[in-house]
């Protein structure tokens, strides 16, 4: 008898529930950005808990360079050139990463750190760590929580 291995992920409003619960209860009077921040690491203990699962979107933001790579995967179109599906592609995955922030400036950030150190041609995680003036371990807290916020979108 064969088993689907079946890949659990939190569901998307979970996030918003733990920053309500932090909200109302024992942080009621704490910053909102302090709140966003203990919400991602309770959302990452979650996850750590979880088995792991496809991570294509995130996978994608790291290839966003590699036209082959982008060509072959379910973000492309299936018809035209590959370059043509890997511009596609690109779009697709440009408007995921979008639509996964908000405005928050918790948000900002993440998707500030996500774009400018990974999609953007000429970026890089130092040209975004600088742009951002924050320091080398707050933009890659906020990298890891832009991706983990990719990885619930997905």
């Amino acid at each position: 008898m064969a088993v689907d291995m079946v890949a659990l992920k939190p569901p998307a409003g979970l996030h918003d529930l733990v920053v309500q619960r932090l909200s109302a209860g024992p942080l009621g009077d704490a910053d909102r950005v302090l709140i966003e921040e203990v919400a991602d690491e309770v959302m990452g203990l979650i996850r750590g808990f979880l088995p792991h699962h496809d991570c294509s979107l995130i996978e994608a933001v790291r290839r966003f360079h590699d036209d082959n790579w982008l060509a072959a995967s379910r973000f492309a179109g299936g018809e035209g050139s590959a370059p043509a599906r890997a511009d596609a592609a690109r779009r697709l995955v440009r408007e995921r990463v979008d639509a996964a922030f908000g405005s928050s400036a918790a948000d900002v950030l993440m998707h500030t750190a996500i774009v400018r150190g990974c999609l953007d041609p000429h970026g890089g995680h130092l040209v975004a760590q600088r742009e951002l003036h924050v320091s080398r371990a707050t933009f890659y807290r906020a990298l890891r929580r832009a991706r983990g916020r990719l990885s619930d979108a997905d």
